[in-house]
C-alpha cells in the first residue's frame, strides 16, 4: 500500500483530514493502527459518533448509479495514472538527431507524441526526410534508450542512405550513357 493510499484510509476511518491523518502516519513510522491509536488519544476520532476497528466491515448494498459512477471513476483514474507514467516515461527518454556524427537536436518524446497528435503526417514526413538528408535518428533514456531499439533506428538511417547512394548511381549512369550517346554521334 502506497503512502498515499495510507493517508486516505486513516483519513476515512478516523474522520480526520488529510494532512492530520498524514501527520499521524510520519509519527507512527508508517504504521496504521499506531497512527489511529495516536489520534485517538489526542481526541480527533470518532467524529459523529462512528466507531472503528480492525475487522472489514461489510459493505453495504450500492445502488446502480452509485456503481456506475463509481466503475467510471475507477476508469477515469486509471486512465490518468496511464498518462501521467507515460509523460514521466516521455520527459525522462529524448530523441536524438545527429548529422555526421555530430548531435543537432534532442528533445524529450513527449514533445514528438504531441507534434503527432495533431501533425502526424507532417512530421512523417518530415523524419523520412531527414534520413535522406543525412539525419540518423536515436533514443537516449532508460527506458527507450536500448540497443534493440537504437539499432532499428540505425538500420532504417542505413537503408534511406543505401537506397540515395543507389538512386544517384543510377543518376549517373544514365548521364554517361547519354554524354558517350552525344559523342558517338558527333
Amino acid at each position: 500500500m502506497t503512502n498515499y493510499e495510507m493517508v486516505e484510509k486513516l483519513r476515512e476511518k478516523a474522520s480526520v483530514s488529510y494532512e492530520e491523518a498524514k501527520r499521524a502516519l510520519e509519527e507512527t513510522n508508517w504504521d496504521l493502527l499506531e497512527a489511529m491509536l495516536l489520534l485517538e488519544k489526542q481526541g480527533v476520532t470518532m467524529q459523529g459518533g462512528q466507531d472503528y476497528s480492525t475487522k472489514a466491515k461489510p459493505k453495504e448494498p450500492v445502488g446502480k448509479d452509485e456503481k456506475e459512477t463509481s466503475a467510471f471513476g475507477d476508469a477515469m483514474r486509471q486512465i490518468w495514472c496511464w498518462i501521467r507514467k507515460a509523460v514521466v516515461v516521455g520527459n525522462t527518454n529524448s530523441l536524438v538527431m545527429e548529422r555526421h556524427g555530430k548531435e543537432i537536436l534532442s528533445f524529450p518524446v513527449t514533445v514528438l507524441v504531441v507534434l503527432l497528435i495533431p501533425f502526424f503526417w507532417a512530421v512523417i514526413i518530415a523524419l523520412v526526410a531527414g534520413l535522406f538528408l543525412g539525419l540518423r535518428y536515436s533514443f537516449r533514456g532508460p527506458n527507450l534508450g536500448t540497443n534493440k531499439v537504437n539499432d532499428a533506428m540505425g538500420k532504417a538511417a542505413d537503408a534511406a542512405e543505401n537506397l540515395k547512394d543507389e538512386f544517384y548511381s543510377r543518376k549517373e549512369k544514365a548521364e554517361d550513357a547519354e554524354n558517350t550517346k552525344e559523342e558517338h554521334d558527333a
